[in-house]
Order: structure tokens, then C-alpha cells, then sequence
């Protein structure tokens, strides 16, 4: 028999490549599980790996400036990420930035030079925020918002500002405006589409939203389309209040074929949350990531080259039975459990990986939580009037519940998680009556 070059056993060096969450979990998982190899964690941040969702809430509202430095963001244990321990385990943290794969010879370029040969490569960057190729964004008072330091940046900058405009009305984008609001700036949000967290959440859960914010003072304009970012200075034609800049903006139909109306916010600080492109750059021209970022299998694999692997926000796992073909998270959870799932394959106890999607946001005072994946076409069965005490907005295709989103419920999301997991068909009746709960309707 011949032998198999990709065998566990053969498998002497890991290079992981992207110091965040999923690439730092993935190398704790790997020596809990008692990898005998070398491990190499490549990142260019300066910190050690840390958890990202405070970023654009506690980090910017806190009374004192925040620091990682004993923190709980940085990958629990801390004392794992100290040199001497990493020394011990046999792990080289190298502060790079990785720039090109020979994915023939299984060797991997950084900036400075340095060449990396390996056996397994773990692709674990994350997305890179877009700045929609909008002129001005490159100016000093606007913001995008991935790392520690952008999230210090940007909470330094709120705190001189006399407005903030959020490009995007996304997750990060409502969470941020949620924040501004705490700190008494205030918010326009500028999005292209026709609803708020148009991605997460269904179109019922949206407009409940939209007049949260609206209702606090939130200027939220939806189908805007930003042409650029101008120094009011030079903005003759608009009468400001000193502020720094304006956003040139103009409104365009649902069909996003004809503009109606053009208008100009002012604003000190901008921020740019659109999106994320999870394409890595160093695997340019090797055929091995796309748009959606790394093809991988469910064993967290990619079926183009059996040495190379993806966790986190750039693995896009591949479904044959989709309509999308395949699913990237873009979640805490996701970047937690994926993380040991890789491990996992890395040593030899291959799993296939399935993961309910879950994510939570919190705005306004209300923690929201989605389990699945809420689609317009669905049709939504709520249980509670949302703003009016805990809700939930279900949504059901062909009798059974696909997705759900909870507000200020939380402890009914393991019982809607089971209802979307097992994909069990429901009494429409029942599961419109408060009165029987989830917990009831999973039994």
C-alpha cells in the first residue's frame, strides 16, 4: 500500500496564519489535545489573541480608557500567550504579515522575507473591513472598525465629536451608533439597502428595530447610496457647526436605477462598516480562496489541497443541498467551536463540523439573539410584541421552524435551537400561543 503523505502521523509542523480568535484557539486546542509537532502562529497585530465583540460596545462606551492587559478578551488562559510558555510548548509567535503561498511546495512568504515551510496550513484571517472604494475614506477622521487599536481610535475620536456618521447598517454599524448614543454624540447611519441588520434579522424584527433607534434620535437614512467624503471647508455650499467633514450622499430607488434626491450630512468622525472581505490576500492567484473566502469541507478541509485548512469567519463550508451553497459565520461561537473542530482533524479524529448558527448584538438596552438563518420569504410567527417586554419572531418554512430571532429572551434560546436543529414540524397554533412554551414545543 502506498503510503499516504497526508496521515496524522506524518504531520511534524502547523502553521497557523491569522493571530485572532479562531487561529489562537486553534493553537490552544492543539496542545490541550497533545500535538507532538511544531506549531507557528503568524499575525502581524501586536497583541496576543483576543475575542472581538466588545470592540464596538463596552470598549467604547467605559468610563476609563480600556487596555488588554489583564483583560478579559485575551484567549483564556493569559498566561498561555506569555513567550516563555509559548517557548515550552513549542510554538514561534511571529508578529508578520503573511504575502504569498507556493502552494506546491508548501511554503509560505512574509513581509520581511522570511519563508515558511510546513506541513498543514490553517488559513485563519478573518475579513479585512472594506472601505467601499469611497473617496475620502482614506481621510484621518474616518474610521473602520476590526482591531483593538481601530476600536481605542475610534473611542478617543467619539469623545471630541460633535457627530458621527456610520456608513452601514449592520451589526457592527447599529452597535456602534447604539454606543455613540450612550455617549451623547450624535448618529446618522447611511445604508444601501432597505433595512437594518438586513442579514441577521427578519423584516419584522428590522422595522422594530429601525424605530428603536429612530426613536432615541437616531438619523437613520435607508436606500443611500455615499458618492464621497469631502472637508467641510471646502463644502461651501453647506452651513455647518465646525464640524469636520461631510458625506456626500444620494437617495436612489429600490431598483437602485434612478436617484431622487441628493443630500449632504455633516459629521467629525465617520465610520465605514459595510462588510468584510474575506478573500486573504496571500493566497492570491493559488486558485484556493474566492469571495466567500476558503472552500472548505465539513471537516474543515478544503477539497482543492487535502494540507490546507480554514476556521472562522474565512471558512466557507461547502453544502451541496443549500441554495446557497455553502455557509461562513461570521460569530463568536463559530470562531470557538470551529477552532476545536480543526484541532481536532489536525490530530487524526476527523468530525464533520455542523453548527447552528447563533449571534447575539446588544443595542438600547435590548440583547438580541438569532439562532438560524431568518430569510424574507419566510413566513414569521411572533410570540410577544416586540418593545413591549421578551419576544420572539420565529421563522417557519413549510411548517417547521428555520430561525428565530429572541429579544431579551436568552433563556429560551437552547429550546429554539433544538426546534431549528431537529427541523421537527410545529403547530402553528401552539407556537403562537405564549402560553406554550418553546420549551414545551422541543420536548
Amino acid at each position: 500500500m502506498k503510503h499516504d503523505p497526508f496521515e496524522p502521523d506524518d504531520v511534524k509542523h502547523v502553521v497557523v496564519v491569522g493571530a485572532g480568535h479562531a487561529g489562537g484557539r486553534v493553537v490552544q486546542h492543539l496542545v490541550s489535545l497533545g500535538f507532538a509537532g511544531r506549531i507557528t502562529l503568524v499575525g502581524d497585530e501586536r497583541h496576543p489573541p483576543y475575542e472581538r465583540p466588545a470592540l464596538s460596545k463596552e470598549w467604547l462606551t467605559s468610563e476609563t480608557e480600556p487596555t488588554l492587559a489583564a483583560s478579559p478578551l485575551v484567549l483564556a488562559p493569559a498566561a498561555f500567550w506569555e513567550p516563555s510558555a509559548l517557548r515550552d510548548a513549542r510554538i514561534d509567535r511571529l508578529q508578520e504579515r503573511a504575502v504569498a503561498l507556493d502552494a506546491t511546495e508548501r511554503v509560505l512568504t512574509l513581509a520581511s522575507g522570511t519563508q515558511v515551510r510546513f506541513d498543514r496550513l490553517v488559513v485563519a484571517t478573518g475579513g479585512a473591513p472594506r472601505d467601499g472604494a469611497i473617496p475620502g475614506a482614506n481621510r484621518p477622521g474616518v474610521h473602520l472598525l476590526r482591531t483593538v487599536d481601530d476600536s481605542l481610535a475610534l473611542r478617543r475620536a467619539l469623545r471630541e465629536s460633535r457627530g458621527l456618521a456610520i456608513i452601514g447598517a449592520g451589526v457592527i454599524g447599529m452597535e456602534v451608533a447604539s454606543s455613540a448614543l450612550e455617549l451623547g454624540v450624535p448618529v446618522t447611519v447611511l445604508e444601501a439597502g432597505e433595512r437594518v441588520l438586513a442579514r441577521c434579522l427578519s423584516p419584522v424584527m428590522s422595522e422594530w428595530l429601525l424605530r428603536e433607534h429612530r426613536a432615541r434620535g437616531v438619523r437613520v437614512e435607508l436606500g443611500v447610496a455615499v458618492e464621497s467624503i469631502a472637508d467641510a471647508a471646502q463644502a461651501a455650499q453647506l452651513a455647518t457647526d465646525g464640524t469636520r467633514y461631510v458625506v456626500r450622499c444620494k437617495l436612489v430607488d429600490t431598483t437602485q436605477t434612478r436617484s431622487r434626491e441628493a443630500f449632504d450630512v455633516a459629521a467629525d468622525t465617520i465610520l465605514i462598516a459595510i462588510g468584510v472581505d474575506c478573500a486573504p490576500a496571500f493566497l492570491a492567484g493559488t486558485g484556493l480562496a474566492g469571495r466567500q473566502g476558503v472552500d472548505v469541507d465539513e471537516t474543515c478541509r478544503s477539497p482543492h489541497a487535502p494540507w490546507l485548512y480554514a476556521v472562522g469567519d474565512v471558512a466557507h463550508v461547502l453544502d451541496g443541498e443549500s441554495e446557497r451553497g455553502g455557509l461562513r459565520q461570521e460569530t463568536w461561537r463559530n470562531a470557538e467551536n470551529q477552532a476545536l473542530a480543526v484541532a481536532q482533524t489536525l490530530i487524526g479524529r476527523a468530525q464533520a463540523y455542523r453548527e447552528t448558527p447563533w449571534m447575539w448584538t446588544d443595542q438600547l438596552g435590548n440583547n438580541i439573539q438569532v439562532v438560524g438563518q431568518p430569510d424574507p420569504r419566510d413566513e414569521v410567527v411572533l410570540r410577544g410584541e416586540p418593545g413591549a417586554g421578551p419576544c420572539a419572531a420565529l421563522s417557519v418554512r413549510d411548517g417547521r421552524i428555520v430561525a428565530g430571532v429572541l429579544v431579551n429572551a436568552g433563556r429560551e434560546r437552547r429550546f429554539l435551537e433544538k426546534l431549528v436543529a431537529s427541523a421537527m414540524p410545529v403547530d402553528l397554533a401552539r407556537l403562537a400561543d405564549p402560553g406554550t412554551s418553546l420549551k414545551e414545543l422541543a420536548a
